[in-house]
């Protein structure tokens, strides 16, 4: 099925694929439906991307989430007497998985 895809595009499908498993199961343990709807595509620049599509009670708990990540960062830095402004965020909150222009490389974990 995927034989006619080329590189950017089977690393969009894949990665589509994988966050549409993370946010079911961070979102809704056990849950088979109401699954955050994730579509694959290739942006302008060949870079393969993903877009999220969720109901308003699954981007609430994602924003919590994410909130609540962002106080235990925030509770660490200050643990180790940085600087705040050296752990704000920068223009890319979410590093990409690869580096940017290789695409079909294997993905990378997003963080250590």
């Amino acid at each position: 099925m995927t034989g006619h895809l080329n590189a950017s595009d089977r690393e969009a499908l894949r990665l589509a694929h994988e966050l549409r498993e993370e946010l079911r199961q961070t979102l809704r343990p056990g849950a088979t439906s109401d699954t955050p709807a994730v579509s694959p595509y290739v942006d302008a620049a060949g870079r393969p991307s993903a877009l999220v599509r969720m109901d308003a009670d699954s981007a609430r708990v994602l924003m919590m989430m994410l909130s609540e990540y962002r106080a235990v960062l925030a509770g660490r830095h200050q643990a180790v007497g940085a600087p705040a402004h050296e752990f704000e965020p920068r223009h890319d909150p979410m590093p990409a998985p690869y580096p940017v222009g290789a695409p079909g490389q294997p993905l990378a974990p997003m963080y250590p």
